[in-house]
């Protein structure tokens, strides 16, 4: 019998399943951009964020580096321009828990133009998996574009468990050719990927 091969849909699906349907009804960083004047052309980043955690929550967040305003569930902040996008996340998530980022160096996966994933990588899309069945606290999924531009990241997501939060982060498929990062999770890190600031191996 032939092994049906894994994509990163499957894997993705996982990740996203407690939040999918809450994010598939909120608005987009491109609809935010569309509807700021002026914003295409500052290098500036708009973003929305909604998480399922003990208590759901959203945050829309713009930031087009002379000010910046964040609307979610009970919140609404402005102001000058924070100066950076990892400011400007830790404005947008405030009521994002305090947690440590996960343990260990986390992991890669390769896939090609369709999202398969290459065969011999199955040892690490296990390892992702058995994060995946630990106990969940919370996920956030993150949809973040810059200056105009949709982002380089189909999914973007942070996933709390009982050891920490993790990062995942899948790129839109270039050349033929995709990644998906699972990686120790932290608002820097975040910002380093909304950045394209992507290190070659985790």
């Amino acid at each position: 019998m032939t092994k049906t091969p894994r994509t990163v849909h499957s894997v993705t699906t996982k990740i996203l399943k407690p939040v999918r349907a809450a994010a598939a009804g909120s608005a987009t960083a491109m609809d935010m951009m569309e509807s700021l004047t002026g914003f295409i052309g500052t290098r500036g980043v708009c973003g929305v964020a909604v998480a399922m955690s003990d208590e759901p929550w959203t945050s829309a967040f713009f930031d087009d580096r002379v000010k910046f305003g964040i609307r979610g569930d009970g919140l609404r902040l402005s102001g000058p321009s924070p100066g950076g996008v990892a400011e400007l996340l830790r404005l947008a998530l405030t009521r994002l828990p305090p947690l440590p980022p996960a343990p260990g160096g986390g992991l890669y996966l390769d896939a090609d133009e369709r999202g398969v994933l290459e065969p011999e990588q199955e040892c690490l899309v296990l390892d992702l998996m058995d994060d995946l069945r630990r106990p969940r606290r919370g996920t956030v999924q993150l949809d973040i574009a810059r200056d105009g531009t949709p982002s380089r990241w189909e999914v973007l997501a942070f996933v709390d468990d009982d050891r920490g939060r993790h990062l995942a982060a899948l790129s839109r498929p270039r050349g033929g050719h995709r990644r998906l990062w699972w990686v120790p999770g932290s608002v820097d890190r975040l910002a380093e990927f909304v950045e394209g600031r992507v290190p070659e191996h985790a």
